[in-house]
């Protein structure tokens, strides 16, 4: 895949960025009212930018300075992609041994999902721009991995951690995670909402207490401890994340009003939906399921996978509806959109790949060769719509090897595509964070503008 525009400014970082390491916690946001880019983000920037300071340096003991970027970005998406595949399979099977076949089958069942052509404009994880894989992807996965022992605890009927150091490093990592994009505030506070609705009024009813403070807090004590400790603390970060999230300054100028807002949601979905078969597929294969489920095999496990999808179905209509909150972006005119929706996609492919492990180890004899056969077929589906397409940084390549041989400081670049930006650049001013980052790489020997006409 081909660089994009934002990899100067975070890498380098640009004037205003650092404002992000200074202040990781966005304490002036409070105290002083301060307003800069991503305040709410410091370790996906932080991540990134380390990086990509240091990676490609390890890489070019083997390649060139212009092929270590390239490989940097795609050895990354592959890790991160594994980090979700591993973490589903977990999720899906409940089991800690990753080698095993079953544990293999769960993954195999997901990753037609992972589209990188194909279907990926609208339902995409890992995404071309290695900065959006950063801020959306990766921030996705550890919140899989953080909620990971809370599903085992309560799914499964697993122990939850008693080990005092996973404790303390789970809550820190509540602090990693609350502090790393703009996906993972709205979804916790959605997800611990949720998991107290659940839980208080089934405890409340059971109270044998007459007065309704006594109720309230029997039904409190009830939900797991550490659930709830957990839960709290991470929901309180989340909503200061959001409060210092609205000083951005990337887009604090980017303003339609929150009814506007929702007007465009509509016609965003719609358009999620039709304008490719991915979601419309996936979709049916989770009601074909559930079908299966509840009129065949609705044992206890069947009717928890069953409550698990109606609980999905709530989260992703209190996500969805809380999404225009959010702020608007120009990039994102009607607010939906693959990544700003990228925790439910994960939540169906999730209840996906989980529901078909417990349909194929339920069916027997025919049933389960015919069923076997839809979901091979399924797969095929999507293997086939994501093909390769090579080359898509051929025409940057070029450019970055025109500008290294070059030996003028500013360089007329003469090819059609985008250089390290989302679209050409006509002023030789706005490449000036790049030449300082290409030079940093060593790709150039020294700083040098460029322009395209």
């Amino acid at each position: 895949m081909p660089l994009d525009g934002d990899m100067a400014e975070s890498i380098l970082p640009a004037k205003g960025y650092e404002k992000i390491f200074q202040d990781p916690f966005g304490i002036s946001v409070i105290t002083e009212n301060a307003c800069y880019p991503n305040p709410n983000r410091f370790f996906a920037q932080w991540a990134y930018a380390k990086y990509f300071q240091h990676a490609p340096f390890v890489l070019q003991q083997f390649v060139s300075p212009i092929e270590s970027i390239y490989y940097c970005s795609a050895i990354v998406k592959i890790l991160i992609q594994i980090l979700l595949l591993i973490t589903a399979g977990f999720y899906i099977t409940g089991n800690r041994k990753f080698l095993c076949l079953e544990f293999l089958l769960a993954i195999v069942l997901i990753i037609p999902f992972f589209q990188t052509n194909g279907y990926r404009s609208y339902m995409g994880i890992i995404d071309p721009s290695i900065t959006y894989t950063f801020s959306y992807a990766l921030p996705c996965a550890l919140l899989l991995l953080f909620y990971l022992p809370f599903f085992n605890n309560s799914f499964y009927q697993k122990n939850f951690i008693t080990n005092k150091i996973l404790l303390l490093l789970l809550l820190l990592f509540t602090v990693v995670l609350t502090f790393n994009g703009p996906l993972v505030p709205g979804a916790v506070l959605v997800i611990s909402l949720l998991y107290f609705v659940y839980h208080f009024p089934f405890n409340y009813r059971k109270s044998i207490d007459s007065s309704v403070v006594s109720k309230s807090l029997h039904a409190a004590r009830q939900i797991p401890r550490m659930h709830f400790i957990f839960f709290c603390i991470i929901s309180i970060l989340s909503l200061y994340s959001l409060y210092i999230g609205g000083n951005n300054s990337q887009f604090i100028t980017e303003k339609i009003s929150v009814y506007q807002r929702y007007l465009r949601l509509p016609e965003g979905l719609f358009l999620l939906l039709t304008q490719k078969i991915g979601y419309l597929v996936l979709l049916l294969m989770i009601g074909i399921n559930a079908f299966l489920i509840n009129k065949n095999y609705k044992t206890q496990k069947g009717i928890k996978i069953l409550r698990l999808l109606k609980w999905i179905g709530i989260f992703s209509f209190l996500y969805i509806l809380l999404l225009p909150l959010g702020g608007y972006r120009s990039y994102r005119p009607n607010i939906i959109r693959y990544d700003s929706v990228m925790p439910i996609t994960l939540a169906l492919i999730l209840f996906y790949g989980l529901s078909s492990y417990y349909l194929l180890n339920s069916f027997k004899n025919i049933q389960k060769k015919i069923y076997l056969f839809a979901i091979i077929l399924i797969s095929f589906i999507f293997t086939f719509a994501d093909k390769p397409e090579w080359g898509k940084n051929e025409c940057e390549k070029r450019a970055f090897e025109q500008l290294s041989k070059s030996t003028e400081n500013i360089v007329l670049v003469k090819n059609d595509c985008s250089v390290m930006a989302w679209e050409k650049i006509k002023d030789k001013n706005a490449s000036t964070l790049n030449g300082e980052l290409l030079q940093y790489w060593g790709i150039t020997e020294d700083k040098k503008l460029y322009y395209q006409e």
